[in-house]
């Protein structure tokens, strides 16, 4: 079981270190944003004798790209500033998986609603829109796991960082004394283990 001597040197340690694992969800967050632009910018729906699209996915799809542009700076920035300990990213990240949930009830929804919708991405080829649909789906859900996940993880990090800052300032805790007893008990430990050597 972890002693508070060893918290408080892991805690010291957030002063050092950056916020990585929230980081990272962060960007990975942004992949899969990235995978989710990558099926919706493809489809096309061929409604009338010409092939052009119904006004509804034109404009749709005109916003769509300004939003992901936005989205995709925005994310970047939030990983950016929660990888630094800066608390007030979290709300921007859960704002950004908020705007996730949103787009899966307007554009996916559409498509699994008109199957006539067809589209290469990647590999698949299909004349069938309901896999497309699913795959948007599910690019969005990964995506919001992963910025609520950051959110949540980073800003845990940062309270932690913060309260540790406050004790070392306060007096609460003397960081440099435990830090001495630390290395006395490593050199001792040391020492130690060469007479047992020496015997």
């Amino acid at each position: 079981m972890m002693t508070d001597k060893n918290k408080v040197l892991q805690d010291d340690l957030l002063l050092y270190n950056k916020n990585k694992l929230p980081a990272t969800l962060a960007l990975l967050g942004l992949v899969f944003n990235v995978l989710y632009f990558c099926v919706f910018y493809g489809i096309y729906t061929p409604r009338f004798a010409d092939g052009t699209t119904t006004w509804f996915a034109q404009i749709i799809i005109g916003g769509s790209v300004i939003l992901t542009l936005v989205m995709l700076l925005t994310t970047f920035l939030a990983s950016e500033g929660i990888k630094a300990y800066k608390k007030k990213y979290a709300i921007v990240l859960i704002v950004l998986a908020v705007i996730q949930f949103a787009r899966i009830f307007i554009f996916p929804i559409y498509v699994l609603q008109h199957q006539e919708l067809t589209r290469t991405y990647f590999w698949i080829r299909t004349g069938n829109s309901t896999i497309l649909g699913v795959m948007m789906i599910v690019w969005l859900c990964l995506s919001i796991a992963c910025l609520v996940a950051s959110a949540i993880i980073g800003y845990a990090q940062c309270a932690r960082r913060e309260k540790h800052i406050r004790e070392v300032e306060s007096g609460a805790v003397d960081i440099t004394s435990i830090i001495k007893e630390t290395e006395a008990e490593i050199v001792a430990g040391g020492n130690t283990a060469k007479s047992e050597e020496v015997k």
